[in-house]
């Protein structure tokens, strides 16, 4: 078996709020705030890549989260 290991800061913590919204047929549809509820993280070995997915209100299932603002708003 190999040894992986990884550095990784997660931009969100739980219990965060986020204005959550959907696409649906290339438009955005805001579903109201939402709370981050747990945090997986998946560490790609071969790639190195690191991927933080987030449970939003409990549902049960995990997704990754994108950052809409515009880039000069980020800071």
């Amino acid at each position: 078996m190999q040894m992986a290991a990884f550095n990784a800061v997660c931009p969100y913590e739980i219990g965060d709020k986020i204005n959550a919204v959907k696409a649906v047929n290339g438009q955005l549809f805001s579903v109201g705030v939402s709370t981050i509820t747990d945090i997986a993280c998946t560490h790609y070995v071969k790639s190195g890549k690191v991927v933080f997915t987030y449970e939003l209100d409990s549902c049960g299932q995990y997704a990754p989260l994108v950052d809409l603002r515009s880039p000069e708003k980020k800071k």
